[in-house]
């Protein structure tokens, strides 16, 4: 397993959210992102970020964690495609939990694609279970699953 350093973003970090970002095919506009790391911010929304520890901390992943009432919502979990399938997802999501319980959030909620069977056996193996299917959720029409599990996350054996 690949072992990252985990921290929270800040403005310097934009570069590499972009970076990911550009090889998906949706995203959160730069000035968003900008707003929500600037220390000026309003924001709720607390990004989290995995960074290789060999070179100049290059951004490998982030998540971002939101409230929705009185429960964690994971709004984004994105890992660079050149490192993806190294635990690096895994690792971001427990630090989620970490962030989530310190906030006295009881659960942690999530929407994923359907198609995404990768992203729904990760959350599976860490405890999560499918609540509703959200249709056509997505703009290009595709269903959501939305997922909760409770904290801390606990992976399955």
């Amino acid at each position: 397993m690949f072992v990252p350093k985990i921290d929270f973003l800040t403005l310097n970090d934009i570069p590499g959210v972009l970076r990911i970002n550009s090889g998906i095919s949706w995203t959160w506009p730069e000035d968003v992102i900008k707003s929500d790391l600037s220390n000026d911010s309003n924001s709720e929304l607390t990004y989290i970020g995995a960074f290789a520890t060999t070179t100049e901390a290059p951004l490998l992943g982030y998540a971002v964690l939101g409230r929705d009432r009185r429960v964690g919502q994971l709004m984004a979990l994105i890992v660079d495609k050149n490192f993806q399938h190294r635990g690096i997802g895994t690792q971001l999501l427990i630090a989620v939990s970490d962030c989530a319980v310190y906030m006295n959030f009881k659960r942690l909620r999530l929407r994923v694609r359907k198609s995404n069977q990768a992203a729904i056996n990760l959350y599976s193996r860490m405890s999560f279970i499918s609540e509703k299917v959200r249709r056509g959720y997505y703009s290009n029409g595709e269903d959501a699953i939305v997922m909760s599990a409770k904290l801390p996350l606990m992976p399955r054996s």
